[in-house]
């Protein structure tokens, strides 16, 4: 049978074990999230490259229809959601953009900025219906992601 003084040995030598078997949290990642991260070595890729070529030219509906055509590829891509968004809104339906810009937080990944620009994406769409309330609990939450040290535990 064991003694008590080695009994105690052997509970503290767990314990200490124990604390090293704890992962440090997880940083967030240095670098931003961009569209060649989440579609990469999709086809869809090379659509979105195109739709922002035409937009760029002012050709908003060609633009629409190469990210419909990459939505058809990727259709989980949060990034071609926030690219609709954003063309809607700069069409001027802020209604439709705040649908896609919604539709692409659900699909986001874990990447606080990025989740924080959607946020504000919804803040301006909800500002441009009207919606003052709703732009202000948008804006507060891509202020939380932006500011994790100020998130309730």
């Amino acid at each position: 049978m064991l003694s008590a003084q080695r009994l105690v040995q052997l509970m503290l030598i767990s314990m200490v074990l124990a604390g090293c078997a704890v992962r440090p949290p997880m940083e967030e990642p240095a670098e931003p999230m961009t569209a060649s991260q989440e579609l990469e070595g999709s086809p869809a890729l090379g659509l979105l490259s195109r739709a922002e070529q035409a937009r760029q030219q002012g050709q908003t509906s060609a633009a629409e229809r190469y990210l419909e055509r990459a939505l058809n590829i990727a259709p989980d891509s949060s990034w071609l959601y926030k690219e609709l968004a954003g063309l809607r809104l700069s069409e001027g339906d802020p209604r439709g953009a705040e649908g896609f810009a919604l539709k692409a937080l659900r699909l986001a990944p874990d990447h606080d900025d990025y989740r924080a620009g959607l946020w504000d994406l919804v803040a301006t769409a909800r500002d441009r219906q009207g919606d003052k309330s709703g732009a202000r609990q948008a804006r507060s939450k891509a202020k939380e992601l932006r500011n994790p040290k100020a998130r309730p535990v």
